[in-house]
């Protein structure tokens, strides 16, 4: 479920990388190039981070050390997808990004809780 919500954090989040070199190529908002590299770098930056927390949990059930980062690298290669895809319907999706941002965030609060809560409760 951990590698499913991260996954599935990692679409909204290369929506929002897309949507602002969307918005440096057409000239809206007055983002420039240098603004869009910095998220961009800033969102691969802590993308390690969610790519050992995937890897991380395979490796101690036992796969190697390949597969473990191989699931890990899986689950962030989504975002490249998404950013080119965002790129070219940028004129449609810009109005949802802040839901889809949203719903990325709910997503791994709701892993959070979930895993807290059967930590402690053990169902």
């Amino acid at each position: 479920m951990l590698a499913f919500a991260i996954t599935l954090h990692n679409i909204p989040e290369g929506m929002a990388v897309g949507i602002v070199f969307a918005s440096t190529l057409t000239g809206n908002f007055g983002v420039g190039f240098a603004s869009a590299l910095a998220l961009a770098i800033g969102i691969a930056v802590q993308n390690f981070p969610e790519g050992m927390a995937i890897s991380l949990p395979y490796k101690a059930e036992g796969l190697s050390n390949k597969r473990a980062f191989l699931y890990g690298t899986l689950s962030g290669i989504v975002e490249p997808i998404a950013a080119i895809v965002t790129i070219l319907i940028s004129s449609i999706i810009e109005v949802l990004l802040p839901y889809l941002l949203a719903f990325a965030a709910g997503s791994m609060l709701y892993v959070i809780v979930r895993r807290t809560y059967t930590r402690f409760t053990g169902r």
